[in-house]
């Protein structure tokens, strides 16, 4: 997380008149566990459960303590595929898991944003990798965790030869730097070289094409020397109880800009990723769920759906409302709404989806009546309106119809089966998805369009 997000973290805070409401409900702003905003939808996600995720990291849960045996573990080394639609909550998610597994009876958690400090628009997997180093060692730098000096060296030595290559090819353009930090250590060393690469790679394109093929090039070597490198981690980690293993979180690949590279980045490249042994869990983005076959040659892969806040035949269910209420409340105090129902109209629109939820209230409040004060009928009137024509402003007559057949397979209790076009819907928030992927509905935002009720509807 970058310091400017951090920063504007601290300064939300509980909005209490309604010109407040617009600080308090940004929905590309993670919430950490840590937070008041916080609200923890564990058991409301339908088949998927928390235990999914601890179980695929061979970690044993007895209440609010969390283990991790490593002598029983030592070759598993399990990597995790978390894939789910935008706007689900799984970077809020994540960040719980984070606090929970950080302990010196489990993992030594190191979190990897990538879409808040690398490139996403020129993105490759060479660059997590070096990324995901770099943050290795910032953090074991932190917390003054003592390596093997030779490990050391000869990963500080690799990357410097890997330099000198690189700046040899490089014509025209400024050269990489890297070298001791201001205490002169090792392990500042091997950081400032970590961390020239990572400039290098996030620069012109020129230039981390050379970095990347370079390391490449020599990728056997590399994948060696960077598990050698978690290895030595665990080792330390162990006997100083800082932790057991070394658990990377990788987040924020689904932001990537196009679907070309996440594709490139997961599916191309596995081959490099099966080289890489340490406890990791990788966000996966929605269109790539139709990969989970192959991908579970290697991985485990499990879907990360939206709250369920209905059954399939319609249903509400009560402690989904409520806690969503919860989630209102934190954020703004309840009388700038005119009504509870107010609050359960916006909830039941959302879908289920914390971030649809959070659009539709600063719509609403971008729509209010200042002089009132509060958010009305009217105002979630028009911000529904708005929501609704942008969401189905581009469907086709192609989307239209596959809207119609999953209404009536939905209405006769049937499952719709894939196909490209559904999966377009899904990757747009047209459709949404629950449970394992087994249950799907069309967005309720949608269902209030003009277009939907004229052709799906009437």
């Amino acid at each position: 997380m970058s310091q400017d997000t951090r920063e504007l973290i601290e300064r939300m805070h509980k909005a209490t008149k309604l010109e407040e409401i617009d600080q308090a409900v940004p929905f590309n702003v993670p919430i950490t566990p840590d937070h008041p905003f916080f609200v923890d939808f564990q058991g409301l996600r339908g088949d998927f459960e928390d235990r999914i995720v601890y179980r695929s990291l061979n970690v044993k849960q007895d209440g609010d303590a969390f283990t991790f045996d490593y002598s029983n573990n030592s070759f598993n080394k399990t990597l995790l595929f978390l894939g789910g639609m935008r706007g689900s909550g799984k970077t809020s998610e994540l960040a719980k898991y984070a606090q929970n597994l950080n302990t010196k009876d489990c993992f030594f958690v190191v979190t990897c944003n990538l879409d808040v400090e690398l490139t996403m628009d020129n993105l490759e997997y060479m660059d997590i990798l070096i990324f995901q180093l770099e943050k290795l060692t910032q953090k074991l730098k932190k917390h003054d965790i003592e390596l093997n000096n030779n490990a050391l060296e000869r990963l500080s030595d690799w990357f410097a030869e890997r330099i000198v290559e690189v700046n040899a090819s490089i014509e025209g353009e400024v050269k990489l730097e890297g070298g001791f930090d201001s205490e002169k250590s090792i392990l500042g060393k091997l950081l400032g070289l970590v961390g020239s690469l990572k400039v290098g790679v996030t620069g012109t394109k020129t230039r981390a094409k050379i970095i990347r093929t370079t390391i490449k090039d020599r990728f056997v070597d590399f994948a060696s020397k960077f598990n050698e490198y978690i290895e030595e981690a665990n080792t330390a980690l162990r006997k100083q109880k800082k932790g057991q293993e070394v658990l990377f979180i990788i987040d924020g690949i689904e932001k990537a800009l196009s679907t070309e590279i996440a594709n490139k980045l997961i599916i191309e490249e596995q081959g490099y990723i099966q080289q890489i042994k340490a406890y990791t869990i990788f966000t996966l983005p929605i269109h790539l769920m139709r990969e989970r076959r192959r991908l579970e040659q290697f991985a485990r892969v499990e879907s990360f759906p939206f709250v369920r806040i209905q059954e399939k035949n319609g249903t509400e269910i009560p402690e989904s409302i409520d806690k969503f209420k919860e989630f209102i409340k934190n954020r703004i105090d309840e009388k700038l709404f005119e009504s509870d129902d107010i609050m359960h109209q916006m909830i039941s629109l959302s879908g289920g989806s914390p971030r649809e939820l959070l659009r539709i209230i600063e719509t609403s409040a971008f729509y209010a009546d200042e002089k009132k004060g509060v958010l009305d009928q009217a105002s979630l009137d028009k911000a529904t309106k708005r929501l609704a024509s942008q969401a189905a402003n581009f469907l086709t007559e192609e989307h239209l119809n596959k809207l119609k057949e999953l209404r009536e397979f939905n209405s006769s209790g049937r499952e719709i089966a894939y196909d490209d076009v559904l999966q377009e819907l899904l990757e747009n928030i047209i459709v949404m998805e629950y449970n394992d992927g087994n249950y799907k509905r069309v967005s309720p935002l949608v269902e209030k369009s003009k277009i939907y009720q004229e052709r799906v509807i009437s």
